[in-house]
């Protein structure tokens, strides 16, 4: 039987993918570019970003890193795998741009293309990181040359081999706001794309809640998980969500909201009152990695009926089908 050049078999599955094991394993190849690693070794992306580790993480500890570490590198390596779940191509694009060794500045950027900056700034720090605007944290960043090297890497590698394809954005209302239907985000690029998280005000690390009614776009934001395990989720808040079919959803509120309260009128009128519900779902609180699993945006919806009053029972109508991929994985009661 063949062998690779770390000694396992042909096809064989790698080792588990600890630390000392990927760096024994770059060691041996001698590669620096994370494309070259993952082809090589046979390794899948997202056994670099387990636990704490990263690529360049793998490279300083088997001396292969190209030189000395920035200041805070290390903090910011911790958040490379917010980026492994990109997937859409507008995204992407923007996200390599921002991280380039010639990135334009962000005051020069029109204005989505500063909204795809905020997005990567809090995927970055999601609780600020001590700058007092988004101009000081690109400077920053641009010390941080693995940093950013890691980055593109991770992008360039899904753009080449991963699940990127071209958006299907929002419409009306939402037009200027850079999601795309059916497409994975993280609570910091949700929060950064509504102009809801900002400095000096939200702050996409210290919000929890699955519910958000976002005033400047008029918009009720719904961040559902559907399995809520009950280490994760108390009794109180172990609601019932689940697809009635690709076009209808069941979802309810939270137990504080009557039918009769101002949100829960809102909720029923919203299309009457010129106000509008974006649904985002996601199966598991976490990956199988154990890192939090993003949610993938449903798109808008449209109230139809509710039975009940702390909590609502409502379904809602959704203005794109879900997909065959979404429908067949998830699971639906009804």
């Amino acid at each position: 039987m063949p062998h690779s050049e770390l000694g396992r078999p042909t096809g064989a599955s790698p080792v588990k993918p600890t630390l000392v094991n990927l760096t024994q394993e770059a060691r041996s190849l001698g590669v620096t570019r994370l494309s070259d690693f993952l082809e090589r070794s046979g390794r899948d992306i997202a056994d670099l970003y387990r636990g704490n580790t990263s690529w360049t993480a793998v490279l300083r500890r088997a001396d292969l890193a190209p030189g000395p570490a920035a200041p805070e590198e290390q903090e910011l390596l911790k958040r490379m795998h917010v980026f492994l779940h990109a997937d859409d191509t507008e995204r992407a694009g923007a996200y390599r741009r921002l991280v380039a060794d010639d990135a334009p500045l962000y005051g020069s950027l029109p204005e989505r293309d500063r909204t795809l900056a905020r997005m990567l700034f809090f995927n970055l720090w999601d609780k600020a990181g001590g700058f007092p605007s988004y101009e000081a944290g690109f400077d920053a960043l641009r010390q941080q040359s693995a940093v950013r090297s890691e980055i593109g890497q991770i992008l360039a590698h899904l753009t080449q081999n991963g699940p990127l394809r071209p958006a299907t954005p929002l419409t009306g209302p939402h037009g200027h706001i850079p999601l795309s239907i059916h497409h994975a985000y993280n609570r910091s690029e949700i929060l950064a794309a509504l102009g809801v998280a900002r400095l000096g005000g939200q702050l996409p690390g210290y919000f929890a809640q699955g519910v958000l009614w976002d005033a400047q776009n008029r918009t009720d934001t719904l961040l559902i998980t559907l399995n809520k395990s009950e280490r994760d989720f108390s009794p109180t808040v172990r609601y019932k969500d689940y697809p009635l079919s690709r076009t209808r959803f069941h979802w309810e509120s939270q137990n504080s909201t009557a039918s009769t309260s101002p949100t829960g009128q809102r909720y029923q009128q919203h299309a009457e009152r010129g106000s509008h519900v974006l649904l985002f779902l996601r199966a598991d609180k976490d990956t199988p990695t154990g890192k939090a699993q993003p949610w993938t945006l449903l798109g808008p919806a449209t109230y139809e009926r509710h039975t009940g009053s702390k909590p609502m029972a409502i379904t809602w109508h959704l203005h794109h089908p879900l997909t065959d991929e979404l429908w067949t994985s998830l699971p639906t009661t009804g």
